[in-house]
């Protein structure tokens, strides 16, 4: 069975995929779904347009509960 933190992490993947595919590839060293490489291009318009860009994620098992804790956060700010 699947932890609460990879359950979330796949649905995060999925809805990445989905919605930006065009603009970013995720892979996953040895099929880790907690280690990310987000590789994708400069910014038309930029500095950087047309140069590869590579960043790694690697996600610890307290990520669901960092995601809540954020969430509350701007949920508060945004009531005041």
């Amino acid at each position: 069975m699947q932890s609460r933190m990879a359950k979330r992490l796949q649905k995060d993947l999925e809805q990445m995929q989905k919605a930006y595919a065009d603009q970013f590839n995720v892979r996953m060293p040895n099929n880790d779904i907690k280690h990310w490489i987000v590789a994708f291009e400069g910014a038309k318009g930029t500095l950087y347009q047309g140069e590869k860009f590579e960043l790694q994620f690697k996600f610890s098992n307290e990520y669901v509960e960092l995601l809540i804790l954020i969430q509350l956060f701007f949920l508060m700010k945004l009531a005041n």
